[in-house]
């Protein structure tokens, strides 16, 4: 028990006093989870889960699911699944490629121009069809060590979002040409335009995901800390794994129905020109289990 005790403060330790940094983000994933067993071997279940990035200051997506699973064999089970998710992409600007200043040296005129293209926030929708098999042995009574491998397949939808370039042009009048220095004769004023829309084509993609986990349960006891590491790999590119995924929690049973679990997960962005990860981002991670 005091083991159980030490590992979940430890893990609540990592989750509340991170900082993300340079490449690195950080956000909050929560989940609710509830599964039914309407058979001897049959177990089916709902979920809703959202996502934040940017320093958790920036919903990231939802969505909604349903799944099933069959216990083939002791050590053996089946499931099956579907997810509707919208990613969220915010208001993004970027500055003008044009923009810079104009010089007349013999009027004693310059013109700086400035501006901008403004690309309003768009959601992406996806449905995902999941196939998986996993595998669970008890050692010594009070760890369990588990293994689950998922296939995916993902439908992102097209989506077309609206963009803007304003445009302004201050004119100023040379102070002293020798010494370089201009003085502000007539603010511009901004003007806008709507140019062609962003556009995303419908795609597909095909992955899999490997999972091992580790966890303290035994009997009696209502705290299990756990980690695990899962890899991703890019059937669509080769088999390519473009992403690794570490997490680390504690789940608390609240009673026989009802499960809380918090958990720091690492997850690891392969980058597209170098063999190391780039992209990292960390997450808080809440989970609430209802099983009847």
């Amino acid at each position: 028990m005091r083991r159980n005790l030490l590992f979940t403060a430890i893990v609540l330790a990592m989750c509340t006093s991170l900082r993300a940094e340079g490449t690195d983000d950080y956000g909050v994933w929560g989940e609710v989870n509830v599964e039914k067993t309407v058979a001897q071997k049959w177990t089916v279940g709902v979920n809703a889960h959202f996502r934040t990035k940017e320093t958790s200051a920036q919903l990231d997506r939802w969505g909604v699911g349903v799944d099933a699973s069959y216990k083939l064999h002791k050590y053996l089970k089946l499931g099956a699944g579907v997810e509707l998710l919208n990613d969220y992409t915010p208001v993004k600007i970027k500055d003008w490629d044009g923009a810079g200043w104009e010089f007349d040296t013999e009027d004693g005129t310059a013109e700086r121009k400035t501006g901008y293209r403004r690309t309003e926030s768009y959601l992406t929708p996806k449905w995902r069809l999941k196939f998986e098999v996993s595998s669970g042995v008890k050692i010594a009574k009070w760890v369990k060590i588990s293994a689950r491998v998922r296939y995916r397949y993902a439908r992102v939808g097209s989506v077309s979002a609206l963009r803007t370039k304003f445009r302004k042009t201050d004119s100023y009048n040379a102070v002293s040409l020798q010494d370089w220095q201009w003085a502000l004769s007539e603010a511009g004023e901004w003007t806008s335009e709507l140019t062609d829309p962003k556009e995303k084509d419908a795609y597909s993609n095909h992955q899999l995901r490997s999972r091992v986990k580790i966890e303290m349960d035994r009997k009696r006891v209502k705290w299990h800390p756990f980690v695990s590491g899962e890899v991703f790999n890019d059937l669509s590119d080769g088999g390519n794994m473009y992403k690794i995924r570490l997490a680390a929690g504690c789940g608390y049973d609240i009673n026989k129905h009802h499960n809380i679990t918090l958990a720091y997960v690492l997850t690891m962005h392969e980058r597209e020109t170098e063999a190391d990860f780039g992209e990292r981002m960390h997450a808080t991670s809440v989970n609430y289990n209802i099983k009847f």
